[in-house]
């Protein structure tokens, strides 16, 4: 039987995820309000219902307590991304549910609430990294982030300057196993952002201004930033 996700919200971000998934072989449903992402979703040939998902009784209907596995929060509306969260989460206590927001507050919130994940499209790229998600390694780690309780995030990391890894190339980098996190590639800001896929092999000299794209624990990957003087982007 295959796992049902319902996709609350056809944004950007929502429609990066269902590709993602459909790949996967999940049972996909879009839940959206807006008219634009309604007709878009249907085009790309999704099971889509109209709804704001705003009372119980519409949440029970699309299966939330009973067969939905996993909820994504995605929709423009902050609003109602954290109403539904809430609302899901007293139906449904073993229910995974990502929900996106764009500063911390209202992360803390949606925590509260119940969500099991917080993407943040500001602080992930997320848009930018699920463009990425082709390789089997990524969709394993998207699974690990996305659907278990783990506390491993995706970050992206920019070099600066006075990086101790300013200079350095990609194949002589062995500090991020110290923090037990996984180097998954660069962006190399003179190849136009073009992203570099550690497991491939290329030689590439990391220089200032580059994005290292790490997979870790929250902790771990904040400590691995400092020790290598770099901002996350």
């Amino acid at each position: 039987m295959k796992k049902s996700v319902v996709i609350y919200g056809y944004s950007i971000l929502g429609s990066k995820i269902a590709k993602v998934l459909e790949e996967k072989a999940y049972k996909i449903i879009i839940i959206s309000f807006e008219e634009e992402q309604i007709i878009k979703a249907k085009k790309d040939g999704y099971e889509v219902i109209t709804s704001t998902l705003l009372n119980d009784n519409e949440l029970i209907e699309i299966g939330i307590g009973k067969n939905v596995d996993s909820l994504f929060c995605v929709s423009n509306s902050n609003k109602h991304n954290l109403f539904v969260t809430l609302s899901a989460r007293n139906l449904d206590k073993n229910l995974k549910i990502i929900s996106t927001s764009k500063t911390k507050a209202e992360a803390k919130k949606l925590i509260i609430a119940g969500a099991t994940k917080i993407l943040n499209p500001n602080e992930l790229t997320a848009q930018r990294i699920f463009r990425y998600m082709t390789k089997p390694l990524m969709l394993k780690v998207l699974d690990e982030i996305l659907f278990s309780k783990s506390d491993l995030n995706i970050s992206e990391i920019y070099v600066k300057k006075d990086s101790i890894l300013n200079g350095k190339l990609l194949k002589d980098i062995t500090i991020h196993k110290k923090y037990n996190i996984l180097l998954i590639g660069t962006m190399d800001k003179e190849l136009g952002e073009k992203f570099i896929f550690n497991s491939k092999g290329i030689n590439h000299k990391i220089d200032e201004g580059d994005i290292l794209v790490v997979v870790g624990q929250s902790t771990e990957l904040n400590k691995f930033r400092k020790s290598i003087g770099g901002v996350e982007v």
